[in-house]
Formats: structure tokens, sequence, C-alpha cells
């Protein structure tokens, strides 16, 4: 297919759009990506150095032998870390609907403008948009089950335009956007799947990329091994590794190490890093299919359409005028 409409047409312009804008994206996603790590961090350190010094502390001092004083110790030490992290984490959640608004300020103003003017969309529908995130959180917990992973992750791609609907036709419930999201991808499948795959293609690719380079530079054992010890004492992991020990007189030899621990937290973040800093590109992709979906009429209704779309305080601080063409 060839095309502004087409799978290559959509996925093009949402990579030009990302790349001239890129600084602005990353600047916004700096926070909700590095806050949820940093909050992590800030969460493990403490525990990580606590977990050592609390049997110390409890023999010198009779004020710790009491295991109700030892958890608030921990929960005290980690509180910074928590806060940060679920303040991080919301903003990543609101970034779903707010960067949707951004690439509608740059296809109709050229620019983007203050990020609270875009962050205000979810301020004003905050219910509506909680209903949604449950609603997806839900599928995602039940995608968990082999029973129910295939029709969760079918019935996630029906609700990949969720937000832009959120975002852009804001008289809708949460529930009216899941439904409406259902039905554009339902008219729309093909070019959805192509531009889903292309997109998983690049981001898989960019993952590895990443986490390779990363590996070259950082030695994840050296810096994460006391963590990766830490997590390797957990109950669950210590007997995953006595049922492997049971296999061993088969000839079997699989023990879960540090070194893997250390590994797969250096690919988890990561790959985090990545999936968090390619969000506008997708949040810009999807918009731009959304948008040549749910117009209808003529070129120049469409155009009108895109502005009427636009919030008014976003449209107040770029000092449109209402003749001027998109």
């Amino acid at each position: 297919m060839s095309g502004k409409n087409s799978v290559w047409g959509v996925v093009g312009k949402g990579f030009k759009i990302y790349l001239r804008y890129i600084h602005k994206f990353f600047l916004y996603m700096t926070f909700p990506v590095f806050g949820q790590l940093l909050g992590l961090v800030l969460i493990f350190v403490p525990v990580y150095y606590l977990q050592g010094a609390i049997p110390e502390l409890s023999s010198k001092y009779e004020f710790f032998s009491d295991p109700s004083r030892i958890m608030a110790l921990v929960l005290i030490a980690i509180l910074p870390g928590l806060i940060l992290l679920l303040s991080a984490f919301w903003k990543y959640l609101v970034a779903y609907s707010a960067l949707n608004s951004m690439t509608q300020s740059a296809l109709v103003s050229g620019k983007i403008y203050d990020f609270p003017a875009h962050n205000s969309i979810v301020n004003k529908n905050i219910w509506n948009f909680l209903i949604i995130w449950l609603v997806l959180s839900m599928l995602a917990i039940l995608s968990l089950s082999p029973l129910f992973a295939l029709i969760c992750g079918i019935l996630m791609i029906f609700f990949i335009p969720v937000f832009q609907i959120f975002t852009f036709e804001q008289d809708k419930n949460g529930f009216e956007c899941i439904k409406r999201s259902f039905e554009l991808v339902k008219k729309d499948l093909g070019k959805v799947l192509g531009i889903l795959l292309i997109l998983s293609i690049f981001l898989f690719v960019l993952s590895i990329v990443a986490t390779i380079l990363s590996s070259n530079y950082i030695d994840a054992d050296k810096y994460l091994s006391g963590y990766s010890n830490l997590i390797l004492g957990l109950q669950p992991l210590v007997n995953l590794n006595k049922e492997f020990a049971q296999y061993a007189e088969y000839g079997i030899n699989f023990q879960i190490t540090t070194e893997m621990i250390s590994a797969l937290i250096l690919l988890s973040a990561t790959g985090f890093i990545v999936w968090g800093y390619t969000l506008p590109l997708r949040s810009v992709c999807w918009t731009l299919w959304y948008k040549k979906n749910s117009n209808t009429g003529s070129e120049k209704k469409a155009k009108k359409s895109s502005k009427k779309q636009l919030d008014p305080e976003i449209l107040r601080r770029a000092n449109l005028d209402d003749d001027e063409e998109v």
C-alpha cells in the first residue's frame, strides 16, 4: 500500500513528527521513565542495607527487638522512593493521553506548548481515565493466565486507540471510549495490525541494540550482585533452586544465579527506558491513524474538526487565528 493513509504512510509521518519534536518528547518522558527507576533504587537500596543492619540493631538496642518497629523503620526508609515511584508512574499513565494532545498541537500549530496544558485533559476527566486504566489492568492481569492470554491479547489490540478517543472525544465516558475503540479498530483491523507489526519490530530491534550497548559498558554483576543476592534470597527463588537441585542426579545442573538476576535487571531497565522514550512515537502513530479513521467528510471539514479537537487552553496559548489553515 502507498499513500498518506497507508500503513507506511502513517508510520513514516509518525517517525517524522517524533524526530522533529524528539527533544520535547524526551524532556516530557524523562521524569516518568527515570523517576520510576530511581524510585525503585531508593526502595531497594535501603532494604539492602537494612537487611544486613537489622540483626545488629536488634541485638544492641531493645527498641528494635519488636518486629512492628522494624517494619516501621523499613517503611520510613523506603517512603521517599515509594512516593517518587508512584508519582512517576502516574505521570507515565497520564502521558498516554497528553502525548496525543501534543501530537495534535504539533499538527495544528507546528509547535508543542507547555506540558501542564496537555496534562489538564486527564485532570478534567479523571474518573473516565481511571475507568479505562482499570479495564486495561484487569485484562493485563487476566492475560497472565494461559486460559485467557490469547483472548486478552486480541482484546488489547482492539483497545489500542482508546486514549486517542479519550483525548479527542471528551464527551464520551470511559466505557463509551472502549466501545468506540473496538468499533474503529474493527473497521480497519488490517492497517492496525500492519502498524503494530512495524512498531513492534522496531522496538524489538532497538531494545536488542540498547541492551548490547549497555551490557558492553556496564558490568551488571559487579554493580548489582548485592541486590541480586537479596532477590535470590527470597523464598520463592530459594524453593525453585531446591526443585532444580533434585534433577542434578539426571545431569541437569541448573540454578538461578546472581549473574542471571543481574543480567535480567539490566535487561529490564534497558527495555523499560527504550519502551518509555518511544511511547511518544507510538502515540503519534496511533493519533495519526485515529484522525484518518475518525474524521468524515471533506478534507476541509477534517481540518476544522482537528482544530476543534484541540483543547481550548492549548489553542489559546498557541495564539491561533480561527481562520488559520490546519
